[in-house]
């Protein structure tokens, strides 16, 4: 089997003639990301180029509040903060401003989301004065990369949904709350958000984007910040339309869901993924790979299970055996190993490295 029709048929539950293996966050076939790595990360680019089946995700730009309207302005600036640099942006809406703040580091360690656009209900009235124009993207870029990756990989379609479009304009923390204060007004939004999306997928759809679509966001409102009450409504509700949308099509979904899932886990089956990374198992989570494929992997392909903070720190024979005993529970079908999330430091220690060869 090439790489791409051994992941293929791992979403699809399968038989594969052998593992699939995706190291998530480790870009081997782009050039300029192994070009601005560390010399540290050469062994473990070197063996993803041999031994890995490739994972590319190709964003389809969706415009301002998934909309094509050209009436937004914007200004930025940024402010030197020790380590970190400051990035301002201050969108001039039909509606009135609305301001965002994001702390890039000098260091190269991940960045952070200090400030969102939107701080209370006013600031949804600016939302919502940008008109609805339908976005319909050059999908052309989207093509060559299927054509540059062949059969070393898939090339996933990444889009927003209504749920992550909500998230980023008012952050985790605003969304919680005013899905006790103001739940009504979040849900018209979220809908709102969910039939843009659903739109955008349709005309992906039409221009023959695929066949693997690419989910993430659902974490937001994940338990324990929100109820798995919150979880159905926020997430399932819309997204199995979406991903009824999707098969319909002759597609295949892929969700990336963090956290502690073992209260919403068969939700999943509602929603209808093909595919769901990264079933952390405890203390990161709360579900095991064996409970995961007793619950639900008869229906979705599970990815993931090794946790990253264990090749950053675990003993490599403790990586073996879980490597090991993660194709016993899945018979080695159904199954894409893949560390839970990407490499996130500048260089990786010799242990990191030694782990991720193992």
């Amino acid at each position: 089997m090439t790489s791409r029709e051994r992941l293929l048929a791992a979403f699809q539950l399968q038989p594969v003639d052998r593992l699939p293996v995706n190291i998530r966050g480790v870009r081997a076939w782009d050039r300029n990301w192994v070009e601005t790595r560390d010399p540290s990360y050469r062994p473990v680019i070197d063996a993803v180029m041999e031994y890995g089946d490739y994972n590319d995700t190709w964003g389809a730009p969706a415009g301002l509040f998934y909309s094509a309207a050209n009436v937004t302005t914007t200004e930025t600036w940024t402010e030197d903060r020790d380590d970190w640099i400051a990035n301002y942006t201050l969108y001039h809406t039909p509606g009135g401003e609305l301001r965002t703040m994001y702390l890039s580091s000098k260091t190269g360690m991940p960045g952070m989301q200090m400030e969102f656009m939107v701080k209370d209900l006013a600031d949804l009235d600016k939302v919502l004065s940008v008109p609805y124009e339908q976005p319909r993207p050059d999908c052309a870029r989207f093509f060559a990369r299927v054509a540059e990756i062949g059969e070393r990989g898939l090339l996933h379609c990444g889009i927003h949904n209504g749920l992550t479009m909500l998230h980023n304009i008012m952050g985790s923390e605003l969304l919680a709350i005013w899905s006790i204060t103001d739940r009504p007004r979040l849900m018209e939004l979220l809908w709102l958000f969910h039939r843009r999306c659903l739109d955008l997928v349709d005309y992906l759809l039409d221009q023959g984007v695929g066949p693997v679509f690419a989910m993430s966001g659902e974490e937001y409102v994940t338990p324990p910040l929100h109820s798995a009450r919150d979880f159905h409504e926020f997430v399932v509700e819309p997204e199995k339309e979406l991903a009824g949308h999707i098969h319909a099509r002759g597609g295949l979904l892929h969700v990336h869901c963090h956290g502690p899932l073992t209260h919403v886990l068969e939700d999943f089956l509602e929603l209808g993924p093909n595919c769901l990374h990264p079933l952390e198992a405890p203390p990161m989570g709360d579900v095991t790979l064996e409970d995961a494929k007793r619950r639900i992997g008869h229906s979705i392909c599970l990815e993931g299970n090794i946790q990253i903070g264990d090749l950053y720190a675990g003993k490599t024979e403790d990586i073996v055996a879980q490597v090991r005993h993660n194709y016993e529970v899945t018979g080695g079908e159904g199954y894409i190993l893949c560390p839970t999330a990407s490499p996130h430091t500048p260089t990786l220690s010799d242990l990191t490295v030694k782990n991720y060869l193992a």
